[in-house]
Parts: structure tokens; sequence; C-alpha cells
């Protein structure tokens, strides 16, 4: 023969009150929240659709799918909570829920969850009630007489409260978050944590079960953390949760008629229909999403295609505009180079003249040296330009690979301004420098940042104004990046030149046009060390660029006896060792 805990672990569901199901029918879960949250057998209904994740849970029609699903068992697990005896075991799920709710809340944790753990934390009486309403009334005398609660209820339940809630809760294929909490309140908060409960929401039933029974409300529940140490992880203070107590035993019950929907035959017919209306509703709008992917996906397949178009004109653009650039910037130094050499080769015309007609050789030859020797100093000089920008260009297109070093950033910032100094002064430029972080270690190429710096300096120079400013901040970025903020109060960007600004040749002053190819590399090479360069907007008249460089200490891993160097070459860690003392 079966014991009343079997019976009770074996109840197939908490009959729900028929006026839950017809509002339930009515409007989604989530917004009859405030209607059903009372009711334990919607409560329970609801607590086996949360899962694992309870903002994910799409709890309506399953619901309703469940109800009817019990339609021969509409009588079996129904309670009528307003009669004397279960009135009690209700009251005390009540306060316990509204109690966690009010504590919920005060320690930003989601109150719907804190209410339902709470609530179902009795869910060993709750069961037992309902399979043996008539032996509450000697359940509860027994429970004032006898302090130990689990013997007299092993001996006339055949199992404890918890050993009913918790397999309850397993069969009933509660989620784990809070079949751990239900069936484990006799544990401390941080073993029910290593058992899956959540420790914040777990910590907020005991407390409130636990505040509750010290007032003489409750069902005597074994809670396994003292009441002092939940309200320490909480943080909340003993004389708070004591009030909140306090008022929560002063509250009243909300007034509820408690109806079995086998009594209703036509509220079982009206959740039909509001099924069969939810499901022809659910599938009209299935197939709105469904014509919404194709849409979608027809979409993103145009869009494809008309990227790849795009793509396609701005790479033939950009090469547009590198070929005009390049030709501009090679033909110009092509055209003085052929001009002098028509000049130089017009003057050898003077080698016709016949040496007897010649005066005086000295004199002649000297003439001749003074009007070609200027014409070849140009020719070599326009070469060394093409060479230079054939350079820049290979620079750009194919840089050498990044040798990174441990280097203090105190260095690059000395040698990437001193050079720049004597340009500054000239265009009466007034320069500040960074006051802080300058003895952070950078892990980069010294070379190739130097170059990088030294470009956007250049760049924001001469774009100041005479008499006008540029600066240069850092920031640390994070752990293993730093910024390096260059700022200048020029006119600025205009759309064109934003577009273009990491273009090769293309030079946005207007005047004393450059070669356009100081940014482009400062990009390309900012990128080789792992960093980046990017324009961070004009505000309030202030240009500004942003290098950002990785650190050095990005290499080290951190360890109680300080740093390892597995990853350096010695010459690195030698560095790394002198910047640090």
């Amino acid at each position: 023969m079966k014991t009343l805990g079997e019976a009770a672990m074996e109840l197939p569901w908490l009959a729900p009150n028929v006026d839950s199901i017809t509002t339930l029918a009515r409007m989604p879960f989530r917004s009859a929240w405030f209607a059903l949250k009372s009711d334990p057998g919607m409560l329970a209904l609801f607590a086996r659709s949360l899962g694992d994740n309870p903002k994910s849970a799409e709890i309506d029609v399953p619901l309703l799918d469940a109800i009817l699903r019990r339609e021969t068992d509409f009588a079996r697990g129904f309670v009528d909570w307003s009669t004397l005896d279960a009135a009690r075991v209700y009251r005390s799920c009540y306060r316990q829920a509204t109690l966690a709710e009010q504590l919920a809340a005060k320690v930003c944790v989601d109150p719907q969850l804190a209410w339902t753990g709470a609530f179902l934390a009795s869910l060993g009486w709750l069961s037992m009630t309902a399979t043996s309403p008539g032996l509450v009334a000697d359940w509860l005398n027994t429970l004032e007489q006898n302090s130990d609660t689990s013997g007299w209820q092993r001996e006339l339940w055949g199992a404890d409260h918890d050993t009913i809630a918790r397999r309850f809760a397993r069969s009933w294929r509660f989620p784990r978050w809070l079949s751990t909490l239900v069936g484990n309140l006799a544990l401390h908060v941080d073993v029910a944590e290593r058992l899956g409960a959540d420790k914040r929401l777990f910590a907020i039933v005991q407390l409130a079960i636990a505040s509750l029974q010290e007032q003489g409300e409750g069902l005597q529940l074994k809670i396994g953390t003292p009441s002092a140490d939940l309200c320490a992880l909480l943080q909340l203070s003993p004389e708070e949760t004591c009030s909140l107590a306090t008022d929560t035993l002063n509250a009243k019950l909300p007034p509820t008629s408690w109806r079995c929907l086998a009594e209703s035959p036509l509220a079982a017919d009206f959740v039909r229909l509001a099924l069969e209306q939810r499901r022809r509703d659910d599938s009209q709008w299935i197939e709105r999403l469904q014509q919404d992917v194709d849409r979608l996906q027809g979409a993103l397949a145009q869009l494809y295609g008309d990227e790849q178009s795009r793509l396609q004109e701005m790479k033939v653009a950009s090469l547009a505009e590198f070929a005009a650039g390049a030709g501009h910037e090679i033909n110009n130094p092509l055209a003085v180079i052929s001009g002098q050499a028509q000049y130089v080769l017009k003057q050898m015309d003077w080698f016709d003249v016949p040496a007897e007609e010649i005066e005086n050789v000295g004199e002649y030859l000297t003439s001749l040296g003074q009007k070609i020797v200027p014409s070849l100093q140009k020719i070599i000089g326009q070469t060394q330009r093409v060479h230079s920008i054939l350079t820049d260009l290979m620079m750009f297109a194919r840089p050498a690979i990044a040798r990174p070093r441990v280097m203090p950033l105190r260095d690059l910032v000395r040698e990437a301004i001193e050079p720049l100094l004597p340009l500054a002064q000239q265009r009466n430029v007034h320069w500040s420098g960074p006051d802080r972080l300058l003895d952070e270690m950078l892990s980069t190429d010294a070379s190739q940042a130097r170059i990088t710096l030294s470009a956007i300096l250049r760049n924001a120079i001469e774009a100041a104004p005479a008499d006008g400013w540029v600066s240069l901040r850092v920031n640390l970025k994070s752990n293993d990046a730093l910024e390096l903020i260059v700022e200048d109060n020029g006119p600025g960007l205009n759309s064109a030149a934003r577009e273009h600004l990491f273009d090769p040749f293309f030079c946005g002053r207007s005047a004393g046009r450059g070669r356009g190819m100081g940014l482009p590399i400062a990009w390309r090479l900012a990128r080789q060390q792992g960093g980046e360069v990017r324009f961070d907007g004009a505000h309030a008249g202030v240009t500004r660029f942003v290098l950002t460089l990785p650190r050095a200490v990005a290499k080290f891993a951190a360890h109680s006896n300080g740093y390892h160097t597995d990853a350096l070459l010695p010459t690195e860690v030698s560095q790394f060792a002198d910047a640090l003392k």
C-alpha cells in the first residue's frame, strides 16, 4: 500500500482555478500575471514551462494544451484553498511569495522568479493538501505540537516535506534552478549553488521563509542558512527585512472564489474554442513570418548582388584615383627630367665648335659647366623624388615585416616629435605634448611606429592655421592597447576627404598639394603592428586622429610572483626589466 507521501509524489498536477483558466484563454500569461500568480495550480504549470531560460518561455498555448489533456482529471488535484484548513497552507505560500517578491525588487533579482520560487517552496504541503485534504487539520495540529518536523512527517506521510517537494518537482520536470530550490531549502546556500541553484534567488527565498517563520508564520520548513548570513549576502539589513516581514503579515490576501473546471463544462468548451482560435492566429502569424523570411532572403540576395557591383565600382574608382595620383606625382618629375635633359642636349651643340675657334678653352668649359651642371643636378633631384615616391608606394603596398620590440612610449614620442619641431616653428604652430603615461611600454616595430606617428603629427601641423595648435595625448584604452590621440584646430575635412582619407596619392589640401602618402602609410603600418589609425571626427573645431598601438604588458602573463617572459627575446626581457626599475 502506498504511503500518503508516495501518492502525493504521483499527483499528475495541481488543478488550476477555472477563473485562472478562462483568464489565460483571453490573454497571454505574462499580461495576466497579476491575476494568475496567486493560483497554485496555474503557477505550477507556469513553472513547468519556464525551462532554464525563463525569459524565452512561450507558455500560453502549451498551458492550454496541458489543461485540456487533463480533461478526465479535472477534479483530481483540485483544492478549494478557501476552506479553513487549506487556507492556512495557502496563506503561508502567498505570504512567502509576497515577501520574496519585495526582497527581490530591492536586490535587483527578477521578482517574478522570486515569487514563483517562494510560493512553490512549500510544494510538499501543496501536493499533500491536494492528495488528502481531509487530513490537513491533523497535520497542522501536529505541526504546532511537535518541533521535530521531519520526524512526524516521515511517520505520517512516509517521507519528509523536502523529499516530497524534490521528487514532485523532478516528476513535473521543473527547470533545474527551481527543482534545486524547492527540494533543498534545508541546505546552506553555498551547497545549493553547487547543486545548480541560483545563489541570490535561493537566498531570497530562504530569507523570506525564515523571516516569516521567526514571527510565527509558516509551515516550519527547514532553512539551512542563518538569516544573518542571508542578509549579509544580499546586503540587506536585518531590521529592514523584519519590517518587510511584519508588513507582509498585516497584508490581506486577495479574495478568490475557487472552482473546479470539472464543475464548469461551459468553461472547458470556452477553453477549447480559445485554444483553436489561438492556433489559427498562430498559423496565420507563422505564415506571415515565413513570407517575411522569404522577402528578407530575396532582399539579402539582391543586396549582396548590389554590394558586389558597388564594391567593383569602388575598386575601379579607387584604382582610377590611384592611377591619377600616381601619374600626377611621377609625371611632374619626369617632365622636369625631360626638359632639363633636352636643355643639356642643346648645350652639347657647343662641342661642335672647332677647337681653333675657341680663344680660351678653360673659360669655355667653365661657362659650359655652369649651364649644364644645374640641369644635371635637377635631373638627379627629380630622379630621387621619383625614387622616394616609389619607396613610399612600396611601403604602403608591401611594407617590411614588422619586428616588434619592447620600447618605452617616451622614446617613440621623442623620436617622432623632434624632427617636426622646425616645421611647427616655421608655420607658427604651437605644440603641446603628453604629460602622462609616458612610462608605458609598447610592443612594436620602433621604426614603423615612428613613421606612423610622425605622419599623423605632420598631417596635423600642416592642417593647423598660423598661430594654431597641435596636441598629443595618451589614453590607456585597455590592458593590451594604448591610444595616442593627435588633435589640431585646423578646418577639418570635407566629406570627399573623409571618404578618401587613407587612399594613396589623395591630398585634401587646397593649395600646395602634397604627395598624399602620409596617412595611408600610417594606416598600413599601424595595422602591421596589430593596431590601427582612425579618424575620430571633428568636434567643436577640433580635428582628431587616434593611433592605437599594443602595450608590451599584453605579452606578459601575471603571476603571484611577477611576470613570465617566455614569449620575448632576451633583449626584450632586459629592456622590459630596465623599464620596470
